[in-house]
């Protein structure tokens, strides 16, 4: 694992898989450690003979991170892995080797991730990028009326390489399930098999791949893939104590459908008997009919085709989600109408583009998912990635240009 980030403090150094041993109050373990008693048993003392003075975590922190030295020959090994699937050839490392000084070093490396950024095979490395960020795969030819599962992932791709807004993913109105010829290393435009297309959200593929009941898994792969967090995505600043705990939604809590209001909804998302559902549904549901009339194969119909998961499994009506009229929403107060006023709303949204810089930097740094495997990041950490992103038309190319640069990527 690549370690290091310049941040001072215990969270970030976590974060980056440096491991520091900080001991709890009144330990016995203290002995000999920093902060804790010396070796005759006595506590330091700033400014005496013989003794350490007392750090805390912080400076640790510090003192670990201030030993990391540059090495481009190691770091542009791990880049060009990343970048273009092999190694650096001896002639490319000659080039940083044979660099004066470590301006030029600096220099001889950054010129060689332009070059790796901008070669052909880096649209192969980010198909491989995005099938493992939307967990598809075509396994074998397409089988006759089924969705091809690739066309997602090689529609990001083909935005990330070509320098394209990111945010197309949510609102491409075409051309959105291209092709890839891996011998030439290059995408030819096509369009997905159904309309409205609305970016990624309406990829066939896609809603074929997550299909499940009153279409929960569909909105879960969208706040999980492109928000990096899980249900509950909203969170109130006065939540209300509520049967067996707590809701914590930021919507009321009759806004859902549920037996308090409705004696006879089928699904009763304000039981509190046991969990507080309605703290998930009270953004699920907001989402989720967008989505109902998706049959399996991800083609749209013009009836309800996700089922309710109670006895005759029958068909969803809106009002399993939702009273009556109630608008959609992306977020509480971020009412939409349809799947493009969804892809718009999540395109405006910077925790979306936040969550677009944080998948690059986990992947630069070999680190786990951001949502399975906790493998978060501390906002400092790449907040001036995020604003970077934003100035430059949310070109996730530079984004991965600029952190295969970074100094904590350099530094080992």
């Amino acid at each position: 694992m690549r370690r290091g980030l310049l941040q001072n403090t215990t969270r970030t150094l976590i974060a980056f898989g440096i491991a520091i041993a900080v001991p709890a109050c009144g330990s016995s373990e203290e002995s000999g450690t920093l902060g804790g008693a010396g070796a005759n048993g006595g506590t330091d003392t700033p400014g005496q003979p013989g003794t350490e003075t007392q750090k805390t975590p912080e400076e640790q922190v510090r003192e670990i991170l201030d030993q990391r030295k540059v090495e481009f020959g190691e770091a542009a090994r791990s880049a060009k892995l990343k970048l273009n699937d092999e190694l650096p050839t001896l002639e490319e490392i000659k080039q940083i080797e044979a660099a004066s000084g470590d301006a030029a070093k600096k220099a001889a490396y950054e010129k060689l991730v332009d070059t790796w950024v901008d070669s052909p095979k880096f649209a192969t490395t980010m198909i491989k990028y995005w099938k493992d960020t939307f967990r598809t795969a075509q396994v074998g030819q397409v089988q006759m009326n089924q969705p091809d599962r690739d066309k997602a992932a090689l529609f990001a791709a083909q935005v990330t390489v070509e320098g394209k807004n990111y945010n197309e993913l949510f609102t491409a109105a075409t051309a959105t399930c291209p092709t890839f010829d891996p011998a030439t290393n290059t995408f030819t435009a096509g369009n997905c098999a159904t309309t409205p297309t609305v970016g990624v959200l309406t990829d066939p593929g896609l809603l074929a791949n997550y299909v499940s009941a009153m279409a929960f898994r569909r909105v879960r792969f969208i706040q999980e893939t492109f928000a990096c967090s899980k249900y509950p995505a909203e969170y109130s600043a006065t939540p209300v104590p509520m049967g067996a705990g707590t809701y914590t939604g930021v919507a009321p809590f009759a806004s859902i459908a549920g037996k308090q209001t409705n004696p006879q909804a089928r699904v009763d998302f304000h039981d509190t008997s046991a969990v507080i559902c309605a703290n998930c549904h009270s953004t699920l549901n907001f989402r989720a009919p967008l989505f109902m009339n998706y049959d399996n194969n991800g083609a749209l119909q013009a009836t309800p085709q996700v089922e309710v998961p109670i006895a005759g499994t029958p068909r969803v009506r809106f009002e399993d989600y939702l009273p009556a009229g109630t608008p959609l929403a992306w977020k509480f107060g971020q009412n939409v109408t349809d799947i493009a006023g969804l892809g718009a709303a999540m395109a405006a949204d910077p925790e979306v583009h936040t969550c677009a810089v944080n998948r690059i930097w986990n992947y630069a740094f070999s680190r786990g998912d951001i949502v399975n495997d906790l493998a978060s990041i501390p906002k400092p950490v790449t907040e001036p990635l995020v604003t970077a992103f934003a100035a430059n038309g949310f070109k996730l190319k530079e984004v991965v240009r600029a952190v295969f640069k970074a100094e904590d990527f350099t530094k080992f």
